[in-house]
């Protein structure tokens, strides 16, 4: 039961850590391809931004977990787990950045933590 809250709380983690980057990166201006990417002042200012930081602790933090997890369950029961990253990724960004999530977007996450639901009970 344990490996598994871990496992639970490193998709809420890397759910909030996909939020952080959204609002990190919102702030900035417009990538429009891997030049804007590579500029020196845009990466600086895309590297100290509080969100963009804070994310990256997440998903550290989240891959700390991930290891205390893979150490009990079996990865095979773990990975498609993950998924339901979607779904919580998806409410996180209609709740905390207003995102617009359509019916159809809404009807494939779901499709998909059944499919995560089914795996579970294996």
């Amino acid at each position: 039961m344990f490996a598994l809250t871990l496992v639970l709380i490193c998709i809420f983690a890397g759910a909030m850590g996909q939020i952080c980057f959204k609002r990190g990166m919102s702030d900035m201006d417009k990538v429009n391809g891997i030049r804007d990417l590579l500029n020196f002042e845009m990466l600086f200012d895309i590297i100290i931004n509080k969100y963009i930081i804070f994310g990256v602790f997440l998903y550290g933090f989240s891959f700390i977990l991930w290891l205390g997890a893979l150490s009990t369950l079996d990865l095979s029961y773990m990975y498609p787990l993950l998924s339901l990253g979607y779904l919580i990724t998806a409410i996180f960004a209609f709740v905390f950045l207003k995102e617009d999530v359509s019916v159809i977007r809404w009807t494939g996450i779901i499709l998909v933590v059944i499919g995560c639901f089914l795996i579970s009970r294996s």
